[in-house]
C-alpha cells in the first residue's frame, strides 16, 4: 500500500496540537499527559525578560513533569495558556522548529480573568512512531508568572 503523504498544513496541525496539549496538560495539572509530549531527551528552560528569573534546564520527561507539577501545584488559581501567531521557521517530515505567542490568564476562585504575563515559545519537535514529540522547548517571558 502506498504511503499516504502528509501537506504542511496537516503536519502544523499536528505540531499545533501537541503544542496545545501542552498547555492543556498544565492548566488541567495533568503532568503524566505532560511528559508524554517530550522525547526522552527533552528540554525545557525559561526566562523572565529585565530579571534574573528563571527554570531548567529540566531534562527528560520524568523531570519536566516533576518540576512543573510542583510550579502548578503551588498556584491556587486556574490558568489558561493561550497560544496564538504561530511562525514555522523550519518544517520537514520529521523536524520543525515553531515560534508561537503566549497570553497567560489566571482566574482566582470567584474573581475575574485577569492576564498574568505574555511571552512566547519557541519549540523544537521531532517526529518518530510515537508521533511529534517536544525535543526542546524554551519560553521567553515578558513578566512574572
Amino acid at each position: 500500500m502506498a504511503a499516504v503523504k502528509v501537506t504542511n498544513e496537516e503536519r502544523e496541525q499536528e505540531i499545533l496540537n501537541v503544542l496545545h496539549s501542552y498547555a492543556w496538560s498544565y492548566d488541567s495539572n495533568d503532568m503524566k499527559q505532560l511528559a508524554l509530549i517530550f522525547e526522552e531527551s527533552g528540554v525545557t528552560v525559561g526566562s523572565v525578560a529585565g530579571s534574573d528569573t528563571g527554570w531548567g534546564p529540566w531534562v527528560g520527561p520524568s523531570e519536566i513533569a516533576r518540576k512543573l507539577g510542583e510550579i502548578r501545584a503551588s498556584q491556587s488559581d486556574r490558568r489558561r495558556h493561550q497560544l496564538t501567531t504561530p511562525v514555522f521557521l523550519e518544517l520537514s517530515d520529521a523536524k520543525a522548529l515553531v515560534k508561537i505567542y503566549l497570553s497567560l490568564f489566571s482566574t482566582p476562585a470567584g474573581g475575574r480573568p485577569r492576564l498574568v504575563t505574555t511571552g512566547q515559545y519557541t519549540a523544537a519537535l521531532s517526529k518518530s512512531d510515537d508521533g511529534w514529540k517536544i525535543g526542546r522547548l524554551e519560553a521567553q517571558l515578558d513578566g512574572g508568572f
